[in-house]
């Protein structure tokens, strides 16, 4: 069955965003993370060690979100937590172990990147993602009091 087409953009945006949701939590099944515990993982790669808050600014997520998105990476082993010079800010790092998991997940993730620009096209790919970065400046502006 095909999804409802919507003027919305908001219900429009989450029906995409439930779809290729799917398309890469499937691909990385196959080493037991899912999308959003990869993103967080290359987060944490790419900048190193975060405050909780500061990660979840930096995603794009409330930060109640991020600490039950992390919680799971935390029991794996591939995230842990020390607290900062605050002792009320927990900043997480990538282990070791979380490391070898990203870059085992890598080349699935990847694979779906690719799939979908071949799909959808390479121009029209770079062209969404400027068009989506412009959309969320946007609504960031708007949210502003």
């Amino acid at each position: 069955m095909e999804p409802a087409e919507s003027s919305c953009v908001c219900t429009s945006l989450r029906m995409v965003t439930r779809s290729v949701n799917r398309l890469y939590d499937h691909a990385l099944s196959e080493v037991g993370i899912r999308v959003t515990g990869y993103s967080i993982l290359s987060r944490l790669a790419e900048e190193g060690p975060l405050p909780i808050s500061r990660l979840a600014g930096r995603l794009a997520m409330e930060r109640t979100t991020c600490t039950r998105e992390v919680a799971p990476l935390l029991d794996a082993g591939l995230v842990e937590t020390t607290t900062g010079s605050d002792r009320r800010v927990r900043i997480l790092r990538l282990t070791e172990s979380g490391a070898r998991k990203r870059a085992e997940a890598y080349p699935l993730w990847e694979g779906v990147q690719r799939r979908l620009a071949d799909d959808f096209g390479d121009t029209d790919i770079t062209a969404l993602l400027e068009r989506l970065r412009r959309l969320q400046a946007s609504s960031n502006r708007l949210s502003q009091p």
